[in-house]
């Protein structure tokens, strides 16, 4: 489960996150919830003593993951309700593009920490092909940038078999273990950035290394979470800054832009904790 099959949908990720609380929405850029997934992989230790490896590269995939939303949050557009665009409402082209920038941009500071990033975004799209209905013409080239993006992973990984760091890595259990952690930390970062949390089961998560086991995911108040076993090495007070949403509906992605520009980022304060 990379990410629960909603988030595809209409209420997922958007070209800046979207979080709605009580009568108040909120706007959270993709970096600063990939820097929450960052700090998330940064104290994980899964079931007590769990070593990540390499530890340094993990943590840049997590931290970097969005890289490519930045150009893509300078210009947010509106939706056909006045609302900021989902995900699944840009053009393909637009999202290609947002994860290759994603990719290129990890890969430039590190091959490893790319090669995470992009199986991460193939997964992605493997799920959007399990679990939307796109018309057939997306699909198909949605199965042609995934084509892509294989090749490219096996000759990374071929590149990387004789790395005298990364030999193991890429090694298919380790890496897949790499991917699912990734993803693991990308996810409870996005239920924390999103809404607040709703009780649910997440599978499959390396807690020990070759071990997988299963999360429980509860709220704690508006902006909090429970989890058990808990996977991290101490409760976690998480910050970020955000900007409201005023004057929603909007007549046009101009009206959108400004009424952002017009707005003071305040901070929001999010708290992952034991059950």
């Amino acid at each position: 489960m990379p990410r629960s099959p909603k988030d595809w949908g209409t209420g997922g990720r958007i070209s800046m996150i979207r979080r709605e609380e009580a009568d108040v929405t909120w706007c959270i850029h993709q970096a600063a919830h990939a820097h929450l997934a960052g700090q998330i992989a940064e104290h994980w230790i899964g079931g007590g003593s769990m070593t990540l490896s390499p530890r340094a590269e993990l943590l840049l995939a997590a931290t970097f993951h969005d890289a490519g939303w930045v150009q893509a949050e300078r210009r947010p557009r509106i939706n056909t309700q006045g609302l900021p665009r989902t995900f699944t409402e840009m053009d393909l082209d637009e999202h290609f593009e947002i994860w290759r920038s994603s990719i290129e941009a990890v890969f430039n500071l590190n091959r490893y920490a790319g090669l995470l990033t992009s199986l991460h975004c193939a997964a992605l799209y493997e799920q959007r092909l399990l679990f939307l209905d796109d018309p057939a013409a997306d699909r198909i080239r949605i199965r042609a940038f995934l084509d892509a993006r294989y090749h490219w992973h096996d000759e990374l990984i071929a590149a990387l078999k004789d790395h005298p760091r990364y030999a193991l890595a890429v090694e298919p259990e380790h890496l897949s273990d790499n991917l699912r952690l990734l993803q693991v930390w990308d996810y409870l970062s996005l239920m924390m950035c999103v809404s607040p949390v709703f009780e649910q089961a997440v599978d499959d998560v390396p807690l020990d290394n070759g071990h997988r086991g299963t999360l429980r995911l509860a709220a704690n108040g508006p902006r909090g979470m429970v989890i058990d076993p808990y996977p991290l090495d101490a409760p976690l007070m998480l910050w970020l800054d955000a900007r409201q949403v005023i004057g929603a509906p909007f007549g046009d992605d101009a009206a959108l832009q400004k009424a952002l520009n017009g707005v003071p980022y305040r901070p929001l304060v999010f708290e992952i904790r034991p059950a």
